[in-house]
């Protein structure tokens, strides 16, 4: 199996167009299609979007050995890694905060997402009932 039919198989498996596939990885449904169908090689830039976007193995995009899809763990400290590397000052205070919660405080932070997901819904049918009554 080549490159591009490996890229064809991540397609299909997420039921997704040409276009939609293009789309998500920023390049039209042509340029998809050039490189399934083995007519266009694939850049460095697109195998590590569709890696970084599909949760692929890039050895298994390249060459087909190995596991499809990336560990869980190695994809979490990816995502951990660009959280402390970027520029967001929040995004890493918010990170440094949630590292010190107890498991009572992630309990704690659950219920009150859970409360305001609740709250959330009633006002959104509050909402739409008003509507209906116009």
């Amino acid at each position: 199996m080549t490159e591009g039919e490996r890229i064809k198989q991540i397609r299909k498996e997420n039921r997704m167009t040409l276009e939609q596939f293009g789309n998500i990885l920023g390049v039209t449904k042509v340029a998809i299609s050039n490189i399934e169908n083995g007519k266009r090689n694939v850049t460095e830039q697109m195998r590590k979007s569709i890696c970084r976007e599909f949760n692929v193995d890039p050895i298994w995009l390249t060459t087909g050995e190995g596991d499809k899809h990336i560990d869980q763990a190695v994809e979490s400290i990816a995502i951990l890694d660009k959280i402390l590397h970027n520029e967001s000052k929040l995004a890493k205070t918010m990170f440094k905060m949630f590292a010190q919660y107890t498991l009572e405080d992630w309990k704690d932070l659950e219920r009150i997402v859970n409360k305001s997901a609740e709250y959330i819904k009633m006002l959104e049918t509050k909402d739409e009932s008003d509507e209906n009554k116009i």
